[in-house]
């Protein structure tokens, strides 16, 4: 397995005009000492909705590293409706095709679609409706995705964020709907934990995997948190499972990126490798 952590140049710099590209320098020498593997960026960071040459800035910037930022979450902004009345598809596909091509040229490799802000149901428009125009847009996003060289995994939220596809099982379903090699699925512990759903769902969606995300209780950093630990053993166990063994991000909040980033990375591979033993 391959960890990395959810970040960005913001992670050491105010987000003001424009990117604070002065910070990725600091960030990735950061990661770098941690001892990730990757990196993933919001995919604002690759600025899809500003000329070529902001984005240049950014390429620029990532390029002395060997770590690459192979990972991007965030993907469509509340203002291109995915579901809905005021969805409008053709709008957000373009979006999305300037997103892809950008993140490809910086490494990206798996881009997540959770974006509950454009996927999130209205009240009063009808679940059936919304869970079929998702299909939709995803069939479409399909060879958008296999023209830039990168995969999409469907995100299952939970049900304080999102209110259309809760839990990793809903989410394979969608997959499967959809029925695009480019189309496939994520799972995140966080999402599970607060939707008390099983594990065992993970190694059921199989093939579907593409891509992981991880947090601690409250979304702390792993070893941080005062809550105890989350049974990040259970989780890693049921991707072993499912034949998983991609990459799995840290998303959640640091009090201090620089110091907790290491240990939170030693932890994670501590437990995958007890994982292999607690399977058998």
């Amino acid at each position: 397995m391959r960890f990395g952590i959810c970040c960005g140049p913001g992670s050491f710099a105010p987000q003001v005009e424009g990117q604070p590209l002065s910070a990725i320098p600091r960030l990735m020498e950061t990661m770098g000492d941690a001892g990730a593997d990757y990196v993933e960026f919001g995919v604002a960071a690759v600025t899809p909705e500003e000329p070529d040459a902001v984005f240049e800035g950014l390429r620029r910037a990532l390029q002395p590293y060997a770590m690459r930022v192979e990972a991007f979450n965030s993907f469509i902004p509340a203002a291109y409706p995915i579901t809905g009345p005021n969805a409008n598809h053709a709008r957000a596909i373009q979006y999305c095709r300037v997103a892809l091509s950008r993140c490809k040229a910086i490494g990206g490799e798996v881009v997540v679609l959770g974006s509950a802000g454009a996927r999130r149901v209205p009240d009063g428009f009808g679940m059936a409706r919304a869970r079929q125009q998702l299909v939709e847009f995803c069939k479409e996003l399909g060879p958008v995705a296999e023209d830039a060289g990168i995969d999409i995994a469907l995100e299952p939220l939970n049900s304080r964020e999102d209110n259309l596809v809760i839990g990793v099982d809903a989410g394979a379903q969608i997959v499967d709907a959809v029925n695009h090699p480019r189309i496939q699925l994520l799972a995140d512990l966080y999402h599970m934990s607060e939707e008390r759903e099983p594990l065992e769902h993970v190694a059921a969606a199989d093939g579907r995997l593409r891509h992981t995300h991880c947090a601690d209780l409250n979304r702390a950093a792993p070893g941080f948190a005062e809550e105890g630990e989350e049974d990040f053993l259970g989780f890693f166990r049921n991707l072993r499972a499912a034949g998983y063994d991609r990459r799995c991000s840290f998303e959640g909040r640091f009090e201090d990126i620089a110091r907790e980033s290491k240990p939170l990375l030693v932890l994670l591979r501590k437990r995958w490798e007890e994982s292999a033993a607690a399977g058998a």
